[in-house]
C-alpha cells in the first residue's frame, strides 16, 4: 500500500512538472517577442486612423469638436463669476488676463495631439538612448525580450529538469507569472495612453478656469507617470545586461525574480518619486 501511494505520489509530481514545462515553453515562444512591442511606446501609438478620426482632425469633428464647444460653457461660467465676484467680492481673473488665457489654451487645445506626439517622442528618444548606451556595453541589443532569453539561458540550460516543487522550482514558476503580470500591465498602460491623449483637449481647456485646473494638474502626472516607465524600465533593462547569472546558483535566481518584480512595480517606483521631487 506504502509502495502504491509513492508511485501515485511520484506519478502526479511527474505530472505536474510535465504540464508546467509546457506551459513555460509555450510562454518563452508566444509571450516574450510581444513584451516589447507594449513595453516601449512611441508616437506611432497616434498614427492610426481610427484614432485620429475619433480624436478629429479638425475643429469640426471628433472630440476636437466636443472639446471646443465647451469653451463657450466655460465663457459663460465666466461671465457668472465674474458678476457674482463684484457681490462677493471674491478673487477672479480680470477680463484681460481670462482673454488672454482662452487664446493661449484654445491654440493649445487644436494643437494637442501634436504637443502628444512631441512629448510621447521625446521620452522614447531618452528610453532609446539610454539603451544603446547599454547596447555598446552589453554588445547586444537592449530588449527585455533579449534580457529573459540571455537569462533563461544562463540559470536553466536544460528545464526538462525542471522541479515545481523545489525552491528553484518555485522561483522560477514566480518569474513566469511575474512576467504574465507585465504583460497584463503594460497592456492596460497602452490603452491608458490612447485615453491620456483622448482627454488632452479637454485637459487643455481646463486651464481656463482656475476652477478647472485640477483636472489638467491629475492628466499630466498620470500622462508623465505611464511615460516615464519605459524610461525607468530601460535602465533596469541595461542593469540586467550587465549583471552576470549562474546556473545553480541561488542569488543569480533571485536576482533574475527581483528584476521581473522591479519592472512589474515599475508604475508605483515612478510614483512614489514624482510625489517626493514633483508633487503635483
Amino acid at each position: 500500500m506504502e509502495t502504491e501511494t509513492i508511485n501515485l505520489t511520484t506519478l502526479i509530481c511527474d505530472s505536474l512538472n510535465s504540464i508546467f514545462f509546457k506551459l513555460f515553453s509555450s510562454i518563452d515562444n508566444t509571450i516574450y517577442s510581444n513584451l516589447d512591442n507594449i513595453l516601449f511606446i512611441n508616437s506611432d501609438i497616434t498614427h492610426d486612423i481610427k484614432f485620429q478620426n475619433l480624436f478629429g482632425t479638425n475643429t469640426t469633428n471628433g472630440l476636437l469638436l466636443i472639446a471646443n464647444s465647451l469653451i463657450f460653457g466655460i465663457v459663460l461660467f465666466y461671465v457668472f463669476c465674474y458678476v457674482i465676484s463684484h457681490l462677493t467680492y471674491s478673487k477672479i481673473d480680470s477680463p484681460y488676463q481670462f482673454t488672454f488665457k482662452c487664446i493661449l489654451f484654445v491654440i493649445c487645445l487644436n494643437s494637442s495631439l501634436w504637443i502628444c506626439e512631441g512629448f510621447i517622442h521625446l521620452i522614447s528618444m531618452v528610453s532609446d538612448s539610454i539603451c544603446d548606451i547599454g547596447n555598446s556595453i552589453a554588445g547586444t541589443e537592449i530588449s527585455f525580450s533579449n534580457l529573459i532569453t540571455h537569462i533563461n539561458s544562463s540559470l536553466y540550460p536544460s528545464l526538462e529538469t525542471f522541479d515545481i516543487f523545489s525552491f528553484d522550482g518555485i522561483l522560477k514558476f514566480c518569474s513566469i507569472v511575474g512576467i504574465l503580470y507585465i504583460l497584463l500591465t503594460y497592456s492596460v498602460r497602452y490603452i491608458l495612453c490612447k485615453i491620456l491623449v483622448l482627454l488632452a483637449p479637454f485637459a487643455c481647456i481646463s486651464l481656463i478656469s482656475n476652477h478647472f485646473d485640477g483636472f489638467f494638474k491629475g492628466w499630466f502626472k498620470q500622462f508623465l507617470i505611464l511615460l516615464l516607465m519605459q524610461i525607468f524600465v530601460s535602465i533596469v533593462l541595461v542593469l540586467g545586461f550587465t549583471l552576470d547569472f549562474y546556473a545553480g546558483n541561488t542569488i543569480s535566481k533571485l536576482v533574475y525574480f527581483a528584476l521581473i518584480f522591479i519592472i512589474a512595480k515599475c508604475n508605483y517606483n515612478i510614483k512614489e518619486l514624482i510625489r517626493t521631487f514633483v508633487p503635483v
